[in-house]
Parts: C-alpha cells; structure tokens; sequence
C-alpha cells in the first residue's frame, strides 16, 4: 500500500520556502514596530474552548474540528484523557485562553500579540484551501477606542504593501452591532428571510433557527440573491455603534486606507461584534475568497469567564496570500545561501574541510559541504545552488602547502591564501 499525504494537506517543499519566508518576515517586522508580542499556543485545546468561544451552531465547531484522542486503551484510572480535545481551528479563543490563564488582564493595557502557525478545519479542499491551513493572526486586547480598530487594520495594509500587494487589495468592512443593538437587528433579519425560508439553502434554514446573521454571508448562490434585499444592519445600529463605526471609517479616510462598505459582511463565529472587516482582491466582486478578515469581540473574555473586556483581532490566510503573490508574478527574495562552500578533492583535504567545518561553524559562518561528490565542477555546482558567496577549494597540493584556494562566487574570481589567513580574510569580506 503507498502511503500519501491526507486530502486537504501539502508538502511545502524547498522552493516554495521563500514565500514563508518572506511573509513571516515581514509580519513579524511590522509587528515589532507596533508593538506586538509574539506567543505560541498549543497546537491542541479542550474542545469546550471553541464550542464556548465562537459558538455551538457555528459552522466550525459543528462541521470543521479535528478531535485528538490517544491510541490504546484507556483505563479508568486515566481522568486527563478523557477529556474531549481538539486541534486548534483558529486562534482568538486560545489566545484569550492563554490572556486569562496566564494574568495577562494585569499587565498594562492594551496587550498586542501576534501567532504565526498552523491551524485545522475539515473543509472542501480546493485552491488556496487545504484542512491544515496557516495563518498570522494580530490581537489587541483590553481597548474599546475605535482608534484601536484602525490601528489594526493599519498595521494589516502596511503587511499586505510590504508584500507588494497594494495596488490589487481593498478593505471590505461594516458593523453588526453590539450587545444593545443585536436583538432588534436579529429581529429584523428573522422576519425578513422568514419569509424565504424554504427557498433557503439547508444550512442557512438551520441558521434562520439558531445564527441568522449568518445568511447574510452565505456563498450559495440562491441565499445570496435572497440577501440583496434583506434590512440593513447599519441602518438598525444603536446611537452607540453608529457613532464608533463612524469613527473608524473617518480615521481610515485620514490615512488614505481605502475600503467598500459591505452591509453583508458578519465574518462566521458568534463572538464577533461592532466592526468586522476583510482584505480581498480588487477583482473578486463576488467576495468568494478573502485574504484575511477579523474584527472586534468584546464579549469573548467574559464568555471565557474573564470580566469584561474589549478587543480586536485579525487572521491572514498565508495560503491563499502565497497564491495571490504567484498569481501576480510579485518578485519574493530568495532565501539566504550559506556564506562559505567548502571544495575537497582527496582524502587528506577531507579531513582539513571536516575540521574547517567545525573552526568556522563556531565562529559564526554559515558552512556547507558535500563529501559524497569527488569532481571539482561537481561540487562547485552544488556551491552555486546553495547560492555561497565563497567557495574554498582545497586540493592535494593546498593540503601540502596549508594553503587554500577562495573563489568568489558572485565575481568568478579566486586567490590562494595561507590557512592562517583565512579567519581575518572571510571577516573582511563577508562583513561588507
């Protein structure tokens, strides 16, 4: 039987490393600038977490979790796994987890964090969508300012500008309330699509029911056509909410971010309120595939059982973002090579490129070398691949001599230096 990956999963080989590379680097520079920690959580939660967190009859919890469990059997003796755990689907309910558990409500307010990783939900696996996806995630914790709401999608356009993707992306965003104002608002979408009910798709006539918000953001096309006619949130706003959004897009005029008011935009967990916005292409007018959303959710930490606390966070799809940047051809840096490629040809020069491995391994230089290839032009191909800056070729005579011949990679040129050289040569040369 030939064992292969699981549907909905890929292997992120060597070439492509540099699209990782690259956005990491740039979200973890942006997020330094602003003020962001960065903090890993477990790759596993308690079930509960999520069904608490981002709501039962979301389509996450009901149909998307990968539940985790030990092979062999368990005893009765064995209380901690009977526990009902799950592979992280998203990131806010762990992190606000970790807010709590770890006290963070006393340090100074507000917290910034930031996650960059893996996550896992069972989906239709198709382009820019795979069960285990990857994501950067920002959260701003502890600040009801709508100036916090533009701080943040601020910092996500800066990313998105670093990575060459400002002129094909736009801000979608909008308001679906508070606390105050949600009930009249769910009032209004019930009786509106009540009426449609039976022309609804199965999942969004179990929405009607439990989450019916949720119609509004349903990709079948028959419910999206309903939808264009449906009461509009903003216009059910309390005073309140008004007010705050307003503010949020004024800000966002002042700095020149633009976005498109979309009235149907609710994003798909329970625990979102106020703002919600999303980064997507331009071109994509039927909105089918965001590069990230987020918004604020000032309910989630006392529904985790903290006291009230406002926040606003944000996830970007590394998948679909890596296939934007090869759709639009965006030039990505290549990857660092390694400084020096050592070239041995004979046993005796094996020896000296073993030891030369280690000297200069210790002192900081990135070292590479392939015993297994014997030719000069063989091993110098390999040099070029690894993208060294030099080579140091050593032969029968330079093992004689203890000299060794450097060879700039980038000038095609070479000289021959003593060994005791070396140190003070390579410090010269790879320190411009």
């Amino acid at each position: 039987m030939k064992i292969q990956k699981p549907r909905g999963t890929r292997d992120i080989l060597p070439e492509d490393q540099k699209y990782w590379q690259f956005i990491f680097n740039c979200v973890n520079k942006r997020c330094q600038g602003f003020g962001f920690g960065k903090i890993e959580t477990p790759m596993f939660e308690a079930k509960q977490l999520y069904v608490r967190g981002i709501g039962e009859t979301t389509d996450i919890v009901e149909k998307e979790m990968y539940e985790v469990s030990r092979l062999g059997n368990i005893t009765s003796d064995d209380n901690e796994d009977k526990e009902s755990l799950v592979l992280r689907p998203e990131y806010t309910a762990g992190v606000i987890r970790a807010y709590l558990e770890n006290g963070m409500q006393t340090w100074p307010q507000p917290v910034k964090l930031y996650s960059y990783g893996p996550l896992f939900r069972y989906d239709k696996p198709q382009k820019g969508r795979y069960r285990q996806l990857w994501q950067f995630n920002f959260e701003i914790i502890g600040d009801d300012n709508p100036l916090t709401d533009t701080l943040l999608i601020l910092l996500i356009w800066q990313i998105f500008c670093d990575l060459g993707l400002k002129e094909n992306i736009i801000v979608d965003i909008n308001s679906i309330g508070c606390k105050s104002c949600r009930p009249k608002i769910r009032k209004k979408i019930v009786e509106y699509f009540r009426k449609y009910s039976t022309s609804l798709c199965v999942d969004c006539q179990k929405r009607l029911e439990f989450n019916p918000l949720r119609i509004l953001d349903c990709k079948v096309e028959k419910c999206q056509k309903i939808a264009v006619s449906s009461p509009q949130i903003l216009d059910n706003l309390c005073d309140e909410c008004k007010k705050f959004f307003t503010s949020v897009l004024e800000y966002l005029d002042q700095i020149n971010i633009p976005y498109d008011l979309n009235p149907r935009l609710v994003r798909g967990l329970d625990y979102y309120t106020r703002t919600t916005f999303e980064i997507r292409d331009k071109n994509d007018v039927n909105r089918q595939a965001s590069l990230g959303g987020g918004g604020r959710y000032d309910n989630l930490i006392e529904l985790l059982g903290g006291k009230s606390t406002p926040a606003v966070g944000f996830a970007g799809g590394i998948d679909r973002i890596i296939e934007k940047l090869k759709e639009k051809e965006v030039k990505v840096p290549d990857i660092k090579g390694v400084d020096i490629f050592i070239v041995q040809l004979g046993d005796k020069a094996k020896k000296i490129a073993l030891s030369l491995i280690s000297d200069l391994g210790q002192k900081g230089f990135g070292v590479s070398c392939l015993f297994g290839k014997e030719s000069l032009k063989a091993q110098l191909r390999d040099a070029n691949k690894m993208k060294a800056k030099f080579a140091l070729i050593i032969g029968q005579r330079e093992a004689l001599d203890d000299t060794i011949i450097v060879k700039n990679m980038d000038e095609v040129s070479q000289e021959t230096i003593s060994m005791e050289e070396l140190d003070n040569y390579l410090y010269n040369k790879l320190s411009k």
